[in-house]
């Protein structure tokens, strides 16, 4: 079997990783009774940064084709002025939250065309970076994470960037102990989300 590859994104690479993002994102008891439509969740979690900065970005690479990514920008709060002034307000136009059509998962995930995730902003002085990153299960364990936040780590430390942060929830134990055991440490939590950051290779 051959070895799996790590590259930058391409324009074709989109709906294998909008696909990752909407597979790990539900189990397949919540698509039977929620009803998500598959492409909105990667409107939230994986288009806008394949548009804003897909030069941050990585995807891993199979025989069977796109099997993981990395997601980041370096500036968190460049990135979220963009998507507030050209991301959501179509999807807000397009997906009404309020819409009686929509099923209960997709009217969660029209909420945040409304209002969209964003980072604590006393993160951002020290770790103005953010990422996301998710895998299917064929690529777990192989170290590809390391991998990934490694690579991006170097590369924002060259541009003088001096951190990046995530967003876990706080039932994930399993997230916590692997981003833990990748240099990053708790910032900062509220009910839904621990945010961890790391410091990059030029800090």
């Amino acid at each position: 079997m051959a070895t799996p590859t790590v590259r930058a994104p391409r324009r074709s690479d989109a709906p294998a990783i909008y696909r990752i993002c909407f597979e790990t994102g539900f189990t397949p008891e919540q698509i039977a009774a929620r009803r998500p439509t598959p492409e909105l969740l990667g409107h939230v979690w994986a288009g806008p940064y394949l548009a804003f900065a897909p030069e941050w970005c990585r995807a891993v690479v199979d025989a069977q084709g796109v099997a993981g990514y990395l997601l980041a920008v370096p500036s968190t709060a460049a990135f979220e002025r963009w998507a507030g002034a050209e991301w959501w307000p179509p999807l807000r136009a397009d997906h009404p939250a309020d819409s009686p059509d929509l099923s209960p998962a997709d009217r969660d995930v029209a909420a945040r065309f409304v209002a969209p995730p964003a980072s604590p902003s006393a993160l951002l002085g020290d770790y103005p970076a953010h990422l996301h990153i998710d895998f299917l299960d064929r690529l777990r364990g192989l170290g590809f994470a390391r991998v990934l936040i490694d690579d991006l780590c170097t590369r924002l430390g060259a541009v003088e960037v001096p951190g990046v942060h995530l967003g876990v929830s706080p039932r994930n134990a399993n997230a916590i102990g692997l981003y833990g055991h990748l240099g990053f440490a708790e910032l900062e939590r509220d009910e839904h989300t621990i945010w961890m950051g790391r410091r990059t290779a030029g800090a």
